[in-house]
């Protein structure tokens, strides 16, 4: 047993130590158990950390005889990949991810005592439930054997190391792991602390859960950001989402994480959701344990082209089968997520039965009065929700299909769901600037609009049905979204004006991300008489056009390359240099792209790299590749793809807006609050109608409270 096994075999002990004290404290009320568990827990993080660096230093030194290092490292990379190599794999992965649960748990340790508006019962079960998970992962790192020594045949063929792949020697893949685990890492807090919530009752679970939660929130989707431009820049797949599983999965997360926040905040200041609120915190991890297992389960679908594990069978239910008889991990990981699902659902049902359904008030009059705070936020809320449940349908129902047919299928029936949270959203921002009555209004005419221009673009066959619809809501979104940061103004302090703020930010970049994702997927152009991946013959002097873009076909040139990647020989380096012009002008006069290709040791050929090139506009991207086919030909994969400028800027306003809610963020313990009481919204002008049906709401409820 290696220094890097005990290690690992310590810190689970000591977790599982830490739980089971935490645990007695709990019934015994002993000050000192208490204390000797917060010992543990930190001297757990201490093992674990040193089990990173441990397996960090092995990386740095090129120690091939550790197998991890030996397949994803070479002695000839550079430092900076050598240690991107520590988390390019799924074991080196998994330990980063538990590293950081571990330090959340050291973290909440450290902090308790500072948290006097929180109860004993709940920082106790909080603590036992971070620790029982990451006691849980490390006994998944035990399983998945991290310091394994090498093959001695493995190490004679490739003694300098088998090499880390091309498209993983990239600054993308240095940062997009650690950002995405971050997130996976944070999100724990919400299962944990929703759990300690339901056991212990106690109403500010929410100081706990709403601060790792939306730093989880940032961190997921910085990584889907990240991810996005690897695959557009670097992987050369020809777009930025692909509707992967592994993608898909990834995203269930952040949807959820989405949907609880905006449930934590009407918990928070109303004390509704009483039931969902917590549920959704659970959901969220549940979610990401699940996307880790869509991740090593990824050979179960068809349509993925990136994952850890591999299975063999006919149907997709063998192929589970293989994977869980033959996979240890796998089935840990599986039953994990099973037992955590299983517990959310219990505990979520136990409160239900006890709380019954929520109190409904008096039915609106009119159809208007439905616009509200509540119920725009309840439609928001369930929309998420929705989206995410049937975007796990469509995940199953879609296992045997080729990617191509998945791609199309998530495209169509996803952005109906898209489009429905713009308009919610719209209304919502809509009735912010304007009455009820006129929002109301807007929002009908909105409708209209959006039917008659639908029915336009199908029968003109000049547009897509979906994005003809969807366009007025997208552009009214970010309009009031604009209109509403434009108008902030400085109210008291600087931080609370960056915190009114905020929400319009990450609504403008929600606005513009759904906007540009709608469009670049639907308004693509491709080369006169081909479609999606066909490519076009070049002969060197010849040249094609797309949209109005011309790229001309320069030279071809070759040259020999040596060294190793991924077990795999380079043999040679072929170039393209192209010239582009747009309208009859040059844009760029000599182009290179290279591409790289090499045999493996049974002799089969392989491309290793393909370089993408794109030239950015202000409205549109002209993304192109070639392949080599002769010294003289080459054949040419292009499109132009509209909106990715302000896909990105979308991406940035969405992290922006929340990091500055988070760190502007100061919430009072519910106790620690001044009584509110009730009024009477003043009137004010252009909104009578609104408040003489308020009156008259107030003078009903004054006549059925005297007649009781």
């Amino acid at each position: 047993m290696s220094a890097g096994d005990v290690l690992i075999a310590g810190a689970a002990l000591l977790t599982l130590a830490a739980a089971l004290l935490k645990a007695l404290d709990l019934r015994s009320r002993n000050a000192r158990l208490a204390n000797l568990s917060a010992g543990l827990s930190l001297l757990a993080f201490v093992a674990v950390t040193a089990t990173l660096l441990l397996f960090g230093y092995y990386f740095m030194v090129s120690d091939f005889t550790y197998y991890q290092v030996w397949s994803h490292s070479s002695s000839d990379l550079a430092e900076v990949y050598k240690l991107s190599g520590v988390w390019a794999g799924a074991e080196g992965s998994f330990l980063l991810w538990t590293w950081l649960m571990a330090l959340v748990l050291a973290t909440e340790v450290v902090l308790e005592p500072r948290r006097k508006y929180l109860g004993r019962r709940f920082h106790g079960t909080f603590q036992v439930a971070l620790a029982g998970i990451v006691f849980a992962f490390l006994l998944l790192l035990i399983d998945m054997e991290l310091f394994q020594k090498t093959n001695p045949l493995l190490l004679q063929a490739y003694p300098n190391g088998y090499g880390l792949s091309l498209v993983l020697q990239t600054p993308e893949m240095v940062l997009h792991p650690p950002v995405v685990f971050a997130g996976y890492a944070f999100c724990v807090v919400a299962f944990a602390a929703a759990a300690a919530h339901f056991l212990s009752r106690d109403r500010n679970w929410f100081m706990v859960a709403f601060p790792w939660t939306r730093l989880g929130w940032i961190f997921l989707t910085l990584g889907i950001g990240i991810g996005a431009i690897w695959a557009y820049y670097v992987l050369g797949w020809g777009g930025y989402w692909g509707w992967d599983p592994v993608e898909t999965s990834s995203l269930l997360p952040w949807l959820i994480a989405t949907a609880f926040l905006h449930a934590l905040v009407r918990h928070s200041r109303k004390g509704e959701y009483q039931v969902l609120a917590p549920a959704l915190g659970m959901t969220s991890f549940v979610a990401v344990v699940f996307a880790t297992f869509a991740t090593r389960a990824g050979s179960i679908w068809s349509s993925s082209v990136h994952a850890f594990g591999s299975s063999v069978g006919a149907s997709a239910g063998t192929r589970l089968t293989y994977l869980l008889e033959h996979d240890s991990t796998v089935l840990g990981i599986f039953t994990l997520m099973a037992a955590m699902f299983a517990l959310t659902v219990y505990l979520a049902y136990s409160r239900y039965r006890e709380t019954g359904p929520p109190e409904e008030g008096q039915a609106p009059k009119r159809l208007s009065e439905h616009i509200s705070d509540r119920n725009n936020m309840f439609l928001t809320i369930s929309l998420l929700v929705i989206t995410s449940a049937i975007m796990l349908l469509l995940l199953f129902k879609n296992v045997d299909v080729a990617q191509g047919p998945n791609y199309s299928e998530f495209n169509q029936k996803m952005s109906v769901f898209f489009v429905a949270t713009m308009v919610t959203m719209t209304v919502c921002l809509i009735w912010k600037v304007l009455s009820r009555e006129w929002a109301f209004r807007v929002a009908i005419g909105l409708v209209v609009v959006s039917v008659a221009l639908a029915i336009a673009g199908a029968a003109s066959d000049s547009l897509d049905g979906l994005l003809a619809f969807s366009l007025p809501s997208y552009a009214v979104a970010v309009g009031a979204s604009a209109y509403k940061l434009a108008r902030s103004r400085v109210v008291g302090s600087i931080r609370k004006t960056l915190h009114n703020a905020s929400p319009h930010i990450i609504h403008l970049g929600t606005a513009m991300v759904l906007l540009s994702y709608v469009v670049s997927s639907t308004m693509q152009a491709y080369p006169p008489g081909l479609d999606e991946g066909e490519g076009v013959v070049v002969v060197v002097g010849g040249e094609f056009s797309v949209d109005d873009y011309t790229i001309r076909l320069v030279s071809l040139t070759e040259r020999p390359e040596n060294g190793i990647v991924g077990g795999v020989s380079m043999e040679s380096s072929r170039e393209a240099t192209v010239q582009i012009l747009r309208s009859g002008d040059v844009l760029r006069d000599s182009v290179e792209l290279s591409n790289l290709y090499g045999r493996d040791s049974l002799g089969d050929y392989h491309v290793l790299e393909v370089e993408v090139y794109i030239y950015k506009a202000v409205t549109n991207d002209l993304y192109f590749n070639f392949q080599w086919m002769s010294n003289s030909t080459a054949i040419f994969q292009a499109k132009v793809i509209p909106l990715m400028n302000t896909l990105w800027i979308g991406f940035g306003l969405l992290v922006v807006g929340l990091a500055i809610r988070t760190l502007a963020w100061q919430q009072v313990p519910i106790e620690a609050r001044p009584e509110r009481k009730p009024q009477v919204a003043a009137k004010k002008p252009g909104r009578e109608k609104d408040y003489e049906a308020l009156v008259e709401q107030e003078l009903q409820k004054f006549k059925e409270k005297k007649a009781r």
